[in-house]
């Protein structure tokens, strides 16, 4: 897929990490991935770190509240941009999904809010305001997102409704897995739990010419890593793993020549 500035309705806009030690992540994701630093003050208090590459946006990132941390793990958030972030989450509410935070202003820029799905995994929906030079499916910019859940049929027949994404097997892999089409473009993916316990939710890759070196940088910075690195067929090469502070995320190196 090409790379775009702007997003339509139904495709992944943006990454957001959610921390306990923001100046930790400040220097560990920059080190992994060359992104440069850029904060925002926040009304009220506080800031929001933009990494970018050059002038263009490629993740946020934020310190936890004091009511978050012990309560809520360590997190990037995913974000898929809509038309109306009141009216969707509206709608995930009447599809069996929850809202977890109801639509609200974020300064000028646009309008958020947070839904659960029926399996119990979050996700951000985005209303923007503005236009902005963000970057993605390029080399240290996010390339996929991927559900991990419990229920597939539950959850593929939620998001086909409210986003309007298409369910395609995707064959090639280990185990069954589905690619989530809007106009033909994988936007996403989804796959059964992989160990009891994990909870359902929204994982984020991030692409690299060398993922050897980027889990050997991870480990080297006290992070973990759990799975990979390892070759996929038609996928790529791949690992995920967490930051110090125990925020998991992926990394891959697409192969040319697959489907998604």
């Amino acid at each position: 897929m090409p790379t775009k500035n702007r997003h339509e309705p139904g495709e992944f806009c943006w990454a957001e990490l959610a921390t306990t030690d923001i100046e930790g992540a400040k220097k560990f994701y920059p080190d992994l991935f060359g992104w440069q630093v850029n904060e925002m003050e926040i009304p009220g208090g506080g800031s929001y770190v933009i990494w970018q590459l050059g002038d263009s946006q490629v993740a946020g990132g934020m310190q936890q509240g004091p009511d978050e941390v012990g309560k809520i793990p360590p997190h990037w958030n995913l974000y898929v941009q809509v038309e109306d972030a009141e009216q969707s989450a509206k709608q995930a509410e009447s599809l069996g999904g929850t809202i977890h935070a109801p639509a609200f202003d974020v300064m000028e820029v646009g309008r958020m809010a947070v839904i659960g799905d029926p399996t119990g995994a979050f996700l951000g929906l985005w209303e923007p305001k503005v236009d902005r030079p963000h970057i993605h499916n390029e080399n240290n910019t996010v390339v996929w997102n991927e559900l991990m859940t419990p229920d597939t049929d539950k959850a593929g027949a939620f998001y086909s409704e409210l986003f309007g994404w298409d369910l395609k097997p995707f064959e090639g892999g280990n185990s069954p897995y589905t690619v989530f089409e809007l106009d033909g473009n994988g936007v996403g993916g989804m796959m059964t739990t992989p160990m009891e316990g994990v909870p359902p939710v929204w994982a984020v890759y991030f692409a690299t010419e060398d993922v050897d070196g980027v889990v050997d940088k991870m480990k080297g910075a006290g992070g973990q890593v759990f799975m990979g690195p390892e070759d996929i067929p038609s996928v790529g090469r791949i690992a995920m793993g967490t930051d110090p502070q125990n925020s998991a995320f992926g990394v891959l190196k697409p192969d040319p020549s697959g489907q998604q």
